[in-house]
């Protein structure tokens, strides 16, 4: 295949067979649609892979035509008999770092939509180009290995998988193959403006197809060295760490190789990127209690380290709604919730147990990092304690589930149950 020709819809397919096993009839396959030529492209690709797939339009509303684009793209995907959903982001405003939070609350958008529908699968439309573009940002940034193996092609998340079918395919066979189904789409300006960096780097690639194609070459050879080193991670962490489900970790003396550690405090504080690589490599060196990217690396028992949430770092109370998000790290589940209670960190009285039981085991600095559900000043429940004090909210739980798991083949679990569960 020249790259401009169509994508075979029996190359994809085939493709998608190897990235399975996907679920039976009726439940559905997302599909993340801009409305642009790549993700129209795998809209048409997955409807002719199979029929259980629903488009989810993202409609940004940071440029004034966003709206009109998004429903366009509805109607364009109506005709090519695929279902789709219009997401409406609100709250995103111009400012700094606009690209990330723009991109967290797409996924986060994303990631809901496809929990109302039941998809354990969300497809995104990155290709070749993408992959490249990524590459040569990282080198220039300096991520190392890690950061060149640039994007996985499944990225399994909490609850769905993000897969990325394309990365083989160039933007020049995805252009044709929405011109062949007779499709329209949107060109964003965005996508032009040499102010991003990804736009410099597509503009310094566009002529340069041997540049681009030795930038793919590095990115799967730091794949398959980040898939080596993950694997040997995850036979570490099976073998000295202790997940708890109430969001830390303990850990031996010696703490854990820098790349774990790094990943663990990432996981622990609930946040998107890594601490400074030099701050970690010192607390490797020479372990010491500290703070570090808002978590508390805290001496223990028999010379163990408990990797914990940072007292001072943890969110302000929120309204307690069922399925919301606090500290962004865990969700509130309940079948029955009184009006008017917040929820926030448990604060001193999770430091003592009720009714004269015997003190916990961890340390109050910890405990007092609990998600607790509050009323009129008061905590109701601390139910990682047992902590109750009406029977309205006796089942009520907070579930742990960070924005990343700690390699791409764990889940943070806890507490103490041996569980390692795939997650990139």
């Amino acid at each position: 295949m020249t790259s401009a020709e169509p994508v075979n819809p029996s190359r994809f397919s085939a493709m998608m067979a190897s990235l399975g096993p996907w679920p039976g009839a009726g439940v559905p396959v997302a599909v993340a649609v801009s409305g642009g030529a790549d993700s129209m492209a795998l809209a048409i690709l997955a409807r002719q892979w199979r029929r259980d797939v629903v488009a989810l339009v993202v409609d940004h509303g940071l440029r004034a035509e966003s709206r009109t684009e998004a429903e366009q793209t509805l109607a364009r995907l109506s005709t090519l008999d695929i279902p789709g959903r219009l997401l409406v982001l609100t709250g995103l405003e111009r400012g700094s770092r606009m690209a990330e939070r723009a991109r967290r609350m797409r996924y986060q958008a994303l990631s809901a939509a496809c929990r109302q529908i039941g998809a354990l699968d969300l497809l995104v439309a990155h290709h070749a180009g993408d992959q490249a573009e990524t590459v040569m940002m990282r080198a220039r940034a300096d991520s190392g290995d890690d950061g060149l193996a640039a994007m996985a092609i499944v990225t399994p998340t909490v609850d769905i998988r993000i897969v990325r079918p394309l990365l083989a395919f160039p933007k020049a066979a995805l252009y044709a193959t929405v011109r062949a189904a007779g499709v329209a789409w949107v060109e964003d300006p965005s996508n032009h403006d040499l102010r991003t960096e990804r736009a410099r780097a597509r503009q310094a690639l566009a002529h340069d197809g041997g540049h681009a194609a030795r930038l793919l070459m590095e990115a799967h050879r730091a794949g398959a060295g980040r898939m080596a080193r993950d694997a040997a991670a995850a036979r570490w962490l099976a073998a000295h760490a202790r997940f708890h489900c109430g969001g830390w970790v303990v850990l031996p003396a010696g703490l854990a190789p820098a790349r774990l550690l790094s990943a663990l405090i990432r996981v622990v504080a609930g946040r998107d990127y890594s601490p400074a690589r030099d701050a970690v490599e010192r607390l490797v060196h020479a372990p010491r209690p500290a703070t570090l990217a808002g978590a508390a690396i805290i001496p223990w028992r028999d010379g163990q380290w408990i990797i914990a949430r940072e007292e001072s770092a943890v969110s302000p109370p929120v309204i307690a709604r069922v399925g919301e998000m606090w500290d962004r790290r865990f969700v509130l589940w309940a079948q029955h919730l009184p009006h008017g209670w917040t929820m926030g960190a448990a604060g001193a009285v999770a430091s003592w147990w009720p009714g004269g039981r015997p003190r916990s085991i961890w340390p109050a600095r910890v405990l007092r990092t609990l998600p607790a559900l509050w009323h009129d000043g008061h905590v109701m429940a601390v139910p990682h304690i047992g902590l109750r004090t009406q029977d309205c909210v006796a089942d009520a739980v907070f579930v742990n589930q960070p924005p990343h798991p700690v390699l791409p083949g764990t889940m943070f679990y806890g507490p103490d149950d041996g569980r390692s569960d795939p997650l990139s």
